[in-house]
């Protein structure tokens, strides 16, 4: 009889404090008591089911408890994942996509068409704006690509404005030498502006003389 009462003070109280703990806490005490009272039971003595009834609650809550922390853990972990959202970082656009280089024109002294040594000499080339933004502070770029020697390419003068469906006529003076060779050299223009971003580039080719 005080074997009964024992274990129904045991389970009463377990029973109260569901809603103190949780599900798996409680369960596993309960299933922990009556586990420890049979092996309480079989192991003989006169305390002995009440004393494995308490035991078993024991171990039973600490399992139920381990096993509850667990879940949780992988809840928040799920909980954290579904808020976790990948936000696109915006693509900046290259505003001098818009630039087109056209008309290029190389003038020399004696209109041959030909760079020769001792000559100055210029390549003019139109730069446009085919977009509908305002461009500021972009410098038209003029370099040599062979290595053709004998030329000096002038500096290059930043246009501080060019508005949309505008133009500008750029020029670039080049110079030539006593080392100029008869061949070729081969250029390359293109516009960049104050932050490195650069257009498409053009290329051409002219003869050398000399």
């Amino acid at each position: 009889m005080k074997k009964a009462l024992f274990s129904l003070v045991i389970l009463a109280l377990l029973l109260s404090s569901c809603g103190t703990m949780g599900l798996g806490t409680s369960m596993g005490a309960m299933i922990g008591g009556t586990l420890g009272s049979i092996a309480g039971d079989a192991t003989g003595g006169r305390y002995g089911s009440s004393i494995g009834g308490m035991i078993g609650s024991v171990a039973g809550m600490a399992v139920g408890a381990a096993i509850e922390e667990q879940q949780y853990r992988e809840r928040m972990e799920q909980a954290n994942n579904r808020r976790t959202t990948t936000v696109a970082q915006p693509v900046q656009s290259n505003a001098l996509d818009a630039i087109e280089l056209t008309n290029f024109i190389y003038t020399d002294s004696d209109n041959n068409d030909t760079i020769e040594a001792g000559e100055d000499c210029q390549i003019s080339f139109d730069v446009v704006n085919r977009g509908n933004t305002t461009l500021k502070n972009i410098t038209p770029i003029l370099e040599l690509t062979s290595e053709t020697k004998g030329l000096k390419i002038g500096n290059m003068t930043t246009i501080t404005k060019l508005d949309p469906n505008k133009k500008i006529t750029y020029s670039v003076p080049i110079s030539a030498n006593s080392h100029l060779k008869d061949g070729e050299a081969d250029f390359r223009a293109y516009v960049m502006d104050a932050n490195g971003r650069t257009s498409e580039s053009r290329e051409f080719t002219l003869p050398t003389m000399k």
